[in-house]
């Protein structure tokens, strides 16, 4: 059957890689138009397009799902089905309908929790211990088709946004491997979702990026992972911003005040929040590139006392 891939993003390249190393036959891929991005707004190519050229895939860019050349390249290529993953568009009733077999979707968790846009963010920062990846059939809601088949992923203590998007890709593309053959057979009946169940996780918005400190250890530390290694959980140094990239959560409890430093020996470096403490493991100045905790008091020698706002 003649099977195209949708995706546009990070988690998509991701499913994208692992799909082609499994051997999953597909006969090209449609992700979004180029976009300007960087200093320079040069036209920048989506992560999957990047990844397509390098296997010599076939790839298309139409505008989005109104564009007619949409259709028009349904028609001329006449997918029997649509695999998306992060594909950055809700697809019309009618793209929906044109392949035989319909569209199958791969969402990051299991749903109908974490319905919407940043479902490993939000998972994260809520602190779950265990998520999942669903393969469903798309409808015209949002992540509210009927399942073909879910499995968990556990969420260990050292994952952050990439890591377990990673996990998440990986254990989709074996699901997509396992189950799409069996569901093209009429091996696999879809069953609703309980939508009494549904809970969703909207975007990331800019002020959930700044670190309040007045907040527990726990859920600071569930923050900077969440948005970690992009965009940043953020704070301010010296009336500088910094990103706080990796922590961990201190074992004595230091009597600080929540966003007070204490420098512990030669490389820790620890600081209150407003129940327990964070040890700073990684950090990135304003300006500057990634840089361990050590590296950071070595270079900038913040002093016991000083304060992150």
């Amino acid at each position: 059957m003649n099977i195209i891939f949708m995706g546009s993003g990070d988690f998509a390249c991701d499913m994208l890689s692992d799909l082609l190393r499994e051997g999953f036959s597909l006969s090209g891929v449609i992700t979004r138009p180029d976009r300007p991005a960087g200093r320079g707004l040069r036209p920048r190519p989506t992560p999957v397009k990047s990844l397509a050229a390098q296997w010599g895939m076939v790839v298309h860019q139409p505008d989005g799902p109104t564009d007619p050349a949409f259709l028009a390249l349904l028609e001329e290529q006449r997918p029997g089905l649509l695999l998306v993953a992060d594909y950055g568009h809700i697809l019309t009733g009618e793209i929906l309908a044109f392949p035989s077999r319909g569209c199958l979707n791969i969402h990051p968790s299991l749903l109908p929790r974490y319905r919407g846009a940043a479902p490993i963010q939000r998972a994260l920062m809520n602190g779950e211990r265990v998520t999942g990846v669903t393969l469903m059939l798309l409808d015209e809601g949002m992540d509210t088709g009927d399942i073909l088949a879910r499995e968990e992923v556990v969420v260990e203590a050292g994952d952050n946004a990439l890591t377990l998007r990673r996990k998440l890709a990986a254990r989709g593309a074996r699901m997509v491997v396992d189950a799409v053959p069996l569901y093209l057979a009429g091996d696999i009946v879809p069953r609703p979702q309980e939508d009494e169940l549904a809970t969703y996780a909207d975007p990331i918005r800019k002020p959930e990026m700044h670190i309040m400190w007045q907040r527990s250890a726990t859920r600071i530390h569930d923050q900077v992972r969440a948005l970690s290694p992009q965009p940043g959980a953020y704070t301010h140094f010296r009336d500088k911003r910094i990103k706080i990239l990796s922590t961990s959560c201190a074992r004595d409890a230091l009597p600080l005040h929540p966003g007070i430093l204490e420098v512990t020996g030669k490389d820790i470096l620890v600081v209150g929040t407003g129940k327990g403490a964070l040890q700073l493991e990684e950090v990135q100045p304003e300006g500057k590139q990634p840089m361990s905790a050590a590296d950071f008091l070595h270079g900038y020698r913040p002093r016991s006392g000083e304060g992150l706002a």
